[in-house]
């Protein structure tokens, strides 16, 4: 299931609906194919790639790992403090709608920070800053967009076309260089917020950059 086209200026989100029954799922999509989301269903296994937010009912919710994207469990009303206790960011009581879920969800993603683990330290989000081992790092709004798509990619070449985009501008031989000088401000100050990481963004020769 997909989301249908956005309105301007919103961003597109990868919602697993693990674990829910395949007419509940059916129901949620048609439901939200409006909205800012990207559906996609897995029955016990919980995917990592991609995903910004699981719904999961309680019983499934409890057993994911803490750490990873953020939960929203839903059951009955007995099983609420079970689920928060076990980490859930937060929870639908029966019964629910699919536009509760929504509007849920949007919320969720909006309270949580955006977190990526190295085996040196974590890197997350606040606003456009970056917060790293060393401290804080001030980031223009392109410096972090360009960033924050290269580590939702990691381990992944993000061809330098898609982070054109992500500065809003289609990419020419003027903001191509412009990529560049993002990516060189970056990188700069990442050795300094992160010493001892090594390189941070690999360059790919002739594609564009990565982050492993």
């Amino acid at each position: 299931m997909e989301a249908g086209p956005l309105g301007a200026g919103k961003t597109r989100y990868t919602v697993c609906l693990l674990g829910c029954d395949p007419l509940v799922c059916e129901r949620i999509g048609a439901s939200l194919r409006r909205g800012p989301f990207v559906l996609v269903q897995a029955r016990e296994t919980a995917p990592t790639d991609g995903v910004d937010l699981y719904v999961a009912p309680a019983a499934t919710a409890a057993t994911l790992p803490r750490g990873g994207p953020p939960v929203i469990a839903c059951g009955p009303p007995a099983l609420m403090r079970t689920s928060f206790l076990a980490g859930c960011e937060d929870y639908l009581r029966d019964p629910w709608t699919p536009e509760e879920l929504g509007l849920r969800a949007l919320a969720a993603l909006a309270r949580v920070k955006r977190l990526y683990r190295f085996p040196w330290g974590e890197l997350s989000f606040e606003g456009n800053d970056l917060r790293a081992p060393g401290g804080l790092v001030a980031l223009t709004p392109h410096e972090s967009r360009i960033l924050q798509m290269l580590l939702r990619a990691r381990g992944a070449t993000v061809p330098r076309l898609a982070l054109a985009w992500s500065t809003g501008k289609a990419l020419s031989g003027d903001q191509s260089r412009a990529i560049d000088a993002h990516i060189s401000a970056l990188r700069r100050k990442l050795r300094t917020a992160v010493r001892g990481a090594g390189r941070i963004i690999v360059s790919v020769r002739g594609q564009g950059y990565l982050v492993p």
